[in-house]
Parts: C-alpha cells; sequence; structure tokens
C-alpha cells in the first residue's frame, strides 16, 4: 500500500505498504454458501448481495486478531472497505465469538445464529477471523458475510498457498484487513482502497477523532510550518529533549542527536537535560500514539515557552532488543506543531538502520530529520 494510506491507518498496524491487485473473490478456498434454512435459492441470494454493490448495507462487527475479538481491526476492516468505495457501512462493539476450533462452515452457522439472535440495523453482516500465533504470525484469514434472516452469503478462507494469501503475505492485521477486502472487490465492484484518491466517509471520521489525528485544515497547517521550518533550519536554534526511550527518559539522547544534527550542520542544535514527562498511552493503534504524543508535547511547550525557535521531542517505542517505532514532534516556541514523525518496520529508513537499542533510535531520528532541515 502507499504511503498516504500507511499514515492515515496505523503505524502498526499501521501500516501498510504493498500495493495489491485485485483478487477472485470466488477463486481458491472460497467456499460457497451452504444452502440457507428458507426457501430462496442460494444463487438468489447472492446475485441480490452483489446486485447492490457499494451501496451494499453492512454491519461489519469486531475482527477476531489471534483468538481475541478487536474492535479496533474491526473499524480498520470497515474504513478499507469505505476507501473501496462502499456507502452505507456500520461498525458494532458487539463481538461474535466462534465455536473453539470450528471450521469456515461451522463459523458460518453460528455466526448466522448470532446474527439473528443480535439483529443489526443494516440488511447484512460482515464478521472476520484473522488466525495465527506470535509463533506462526498470521497462517489464515477468514471472511462471512450472513443477512438479517440468518442466512449466509459469501465465505471465505485464504491460507499460505492460496494466491492471493501469497501476494498480499500478511505479516500484520492491516494487510489482512487489504486481504479480506481485496477478495470481496470483483463481487461488489469496488475499487482500490490504497489508491491515493480513495474516498474517505464517516468511518475514517471516526478513526481520525477516536485516533486524535488532526483534521485536514489542521494537517495543512502543520505542513505550512515545517516548509517554513525547512526555510529556516540552518540558521534556527533547535532545542532537544531527553526522549522517551521504553520506560525512561534519557538525556543521553538529547546530546546524541545534538551531536548528529550539528555535525551535519542542519540546525543550531543544543541539548537539554530536562524536559516533558509525558504520559502516553501503549496502544496497538499507533496514529494514536503517535498524536498523543504530539498533542501532549504541544500542550507542554506551550505552558513552558522554550528559549529557543523550536524543539524536539522523541518517543521510542521500544522492549527488549526489540524497537517498534520511532515518533518524534518539532514545534515552535508558540508550540504549534511543525513536524510529527513516525517510523516503523514499514519504512525505508526504518529498514535502513534497522534500529535495536536507543542509540540506534537517535540515530533514525536524525536521518528523518535531514529531510526536514533541507
Amino acid at each position: 500500500m502507499n504511503r498516504k494510506l500507511n499514515r492515515n491507518l496505523f503505524g502498526a498496524t499501521a501500516a501498510i505498504l504493498a500495493a495489491c491487485l485485485a483478487g477472485a473473490a470466488w477463486g481458491q478456498k472460497s467456499d460457497p454458501a451452504p444452502t440457507p434454512p428458507q426457501s430462496v435459492p442460494a444463487a438468489d441470494l447472492i446475485q441480490a448481495f452483489k446486485a447492490a454493490g457499494k451501496a451494499t448495507p453492512i454491519t461489519v462487527v469486531p475482527t477476531r486478531l489471534g483468538g481475541k475479538s478487536m474492535s479496533q481491526v474491526g473499524e480498520a476492516v470497515a474504513m478499507f472497505l469505505e476507501r473501496a468505495g462502499m456507502t452505507n457501512l456500520e461498525t458494532s462493539s458487539v463481538s461474535f465469538d466462534p465455536p473453539e476450533n470450528a471450521d469456515l462452515a461451522q463459523s458460518a452457522k453460528a455466526f448466522a445464529d448470532f446474527v439473528r439472535a443480535n439483529p443489526p440495523l443494516t440488511e447484512y453482516s460482515l464478521f472476520t477471523d484473522f488466525i495465527g500465533t506470535r509463533q506462526t504470525g498470521l497462517t489464515e484469514v477468514r471472511g462471512i458475510i450472513v443477512d438479517k434472516q440468518g442466512r449466509v452469503i459469501w465465505q471465505d478462507r485464504q491460507v499460505k498457498g492460496d494466491a492471493d494469501f501469497d501476494r498480499v503475505n500478511p505479516k500484520e492485521p492491516m494487510q489482512c484487513c487489504f486481504l479480506l477486502v481485496d477478495r470481496l472487490r470483483p463481487i461488489l465492484g469496488l475499487g482500490d482502497p490504497a489508491a491515493d484518491d480513495a474516498p474517505e466517509g464517516k468511518i475514517a471520521e471516526q478513526m481520525r477523532k477516536a485516533t486524535g489525528v488532526p483534521d485536514k485544515a489542521e494537517m495543512d497547517a502543520i505542513a505550512q510550518r515545517g516548509e517554513a521550518f525547512k526555510k529556516a533550519a540552518a540558521g534556527a536554534t533547535l532545542l532537544i529533549y531527553p526522549a522517551h526511550a521504553g520506560d525512561a527518559y534519557s538525556p543521553e539522547s538529547a546530546t546524541g542527536i545534538t551531536t548528529m544534527l550539528n555535525a551535519k550542520k542542519l540546525t543550531k542544535a543544543a541539548a537539554i537535560d530536562q524536559g516533558p514527562k509525558l504520559e502516553i498511552a501503549s496502544n496497538m493503534n499507533e496514529q494514536k500514539v503517535l498524536w498523543a504524543m504530539a498533542h501532549g508535547f504541544s500542550d507542554y511547550v506551550r505552558k513552558n515557552p522554550p528559549k529557543a525557535d523550536f524543539v524536539l521531542f522523541a518517543d521510542y517505542l521500544m522492549g527488549k532488543d526489540m524497537v517498534g517505532g520511532v515518533h518524534f514532534a518539532i514545534c515552535n516556541k508558540q508550540g504549534e506543531l511543525v513536524v510529527v514523525d513516525f517510523q516503523n518496520n514499514h519504512w525505508p529508513d526504518f529498514k535502513a538502520i534497522d534500529p535495536k537499542s536507543r542509540e540506534d533510535c537517535d540515530k533514525l531520528v536524525a536521518k528523518r530529520l535531514e529531510g526536514y532541515c533541507k
């Protein structure tokens, strides 16, 4: 997928970065719907479903990820569908748990019973199940659609060895979302959710608000301030605060980043050994973590105006011998955000440095700043 899509979604998740082609949703391992309990022929049911196309009303229930129901992943599925052109989507926080060790057909029957017992507002409901463990990675992607009467309309299963699964080669939940939507594209006449001009609607807006991502006007304002920073960087003063590295704050990071920036003559950097102590809650949605940090830092600067033109704070999502993400923000002395940057293992600079330590994260921040200062 493209950079824009990754920026709008999750770093983790986020984030997901292979531009993929459409797959045949009724290909290998895409099982025909079982005979519904009513007398309506299955072919007529699927034809009515297909005829509605992008306007098909669907409620997306929480996705099962590694055996646990996750509303956020279900919302991501809905957002991908919306970007593919669907216009009549709802999400639900009511989770469905298939029987333990159920195969696709058994899960479909159980989901049909669930929908009959919990009728949605829309005519159709979608359940997705992303199967895997930390040890095996993601090994299977399932999707089931039933109508309000509990009739199974569509069911699909993709595993390693299937062409679409191998093409996408999902390593994380967002890639599974893409694969699932990609399988539905030829049935409902959907577009490419990874396209730069893919539409966004109420689902994207709901997720934006939930994650704290600014609206377009503020994003444009940040971009404009970023351009002004680039023009002024060489002669401007930039104060570097201690980075939040894992569970600690590191004055050594401030010193290290400062040394690298000054060696490259990117700006007039100076380190300080005291800075903001932000409460940044962990979350599977990397954008939520990123913007919580950025907004918290902005508030801190407004309350504690610096004796410098600009200030920088970095947040390293790291554990023992691993780094999940590197975030940083730059504010002007008024506390306005000038740069908000995040890197994870989807991005070339992150991959090139392959950070494993706090020092590696410092190097990545310095590397990223080259593009913002020149």
